[in-house]
């Protein structure tokens, strides 16, 4: 299962009682759907499809992995989970269409948790493949997680160069690195080869005026970035910074409110489009209102 759960930035709980878990908080408007579709999955070894040459390469996503993992397959039949991330998008493009406090660049959306683990990549993926199936909207998937990149093997992609090599070396073009895909009109840029300077690199101006051409260039564009988890990596407090639209995934039962509040307290609240809570049991869709910020 995945939630939704709107934040409220005005409103800041208690502190939290011993064992207390986040999926126990009456927090914000909850949208869940889909058993245990939403269940993080081990992503499968099957080797990755690899670079055919040219400018921009083409990637031919295979349907059956996608359900292997409880993905959304777009060639699939209706099913709660693909339910599920279509009521979630359209949140996130409301807030593209009416940007909160004038966000400049409402289309730059950023999917991360507090802790490694509770699902994050899943749902940047869904997100991502759900947007793509939009009839006016195009979709760049980027894999920001530096140091344990997933996209590309849950993906079954040989990434190769990607971001890093895009920031580190100005005579590589974007499209040199970005793969098209089969689905929609998504695409997707790999993280690259890892650098022990990645947090400044994504703190640095090739970074912010890359990010401007993307969120630029094309207004029809979202660019989800896959980032890392909040309290393991110093690159995700960079990337929340130049983000104007932050996901929190948060696992049902297992992301206790004290590490959730420690990871919101390195973003600013009101950059969060809302906490998506992953990994539930009920397939009911519940509504609360309270908040959390």
């Amino acid at each position: 299962m995945a939630e939704l759960l709107r934040s409220n930035p005005e409103k800041r709980p208690n502190p939290p009682a011993a064992g207390e878990r986040a999926n126990d908080i009456d927090q914000g408007l909850i949208e869940r759907a889909a058993g245990d579709l939403g269940r993080r999955r081990d992503f499968p070894d099957r080797k990755p499809a690899r670079s055919t040459g040219g400018a921009t390469r083409t990637l031919a996503i295979d349907r059956n992995r996608l359900r292997q993992q409880s993905m959304i397959s777009p060639d699939g039949e209706r099913t709660p989970i693909a339910e599920c991330f279509r009521r979630i998008k359209r949140q996130i493009l409301a807030n593209v269409a009416s940007p909160k406090n004038g966000a400049p660049h409402a289309n730059l959306i950023m999917v991360t948790s507090a802790l490694p683990g509770e699902g994050k990549t899943f749902c940047s993926i869904n997100l991502a493949i759900s947007i793509a199936l939009e009839i006016d909207r195009t979709v760049l998937l980027v894999d920001a997680d530096v140091a344990k990149p997933s996209v590309p093997q849950a993906l079954g992609l040989e990434a190769g160069r990607g971001l890093m090599e895009v920031l580190l070396d100005p005579r590589i073009d974007l499209a040199e690195v970005l793969w098209k895909t089969d689905i929609g009109r998504l695409a997707i840029l790999p993280v690259g080869t890892a650098h022990k300077h990645a947090t400044e690199l994504l703190a640095s101006d090739a970074m912010r005026g890359l990010l401007h051409e993307m969120a630029q260039r094309y207004r029809d564009r979202i660019i989800i970035f896959d980032s890392p988890p909040l309290l393991a990596a110093s690159e995700a407090g960079v990337l929340a910074s130049q983000m104007d639209q932050i996901v929190v995934v948060v696992e049902s039962g297992k992301t206790s409110e004290s590490a959730l509040k420690d990871a919101l307290g390195h973003i600013d609240a009101g950059k969060v489009a809302g906490l998506l809570l992953n990994k539930g049991e009920s397939a009911s869709l519940e509504y609360g209102y309270g908040g959390y910020g």
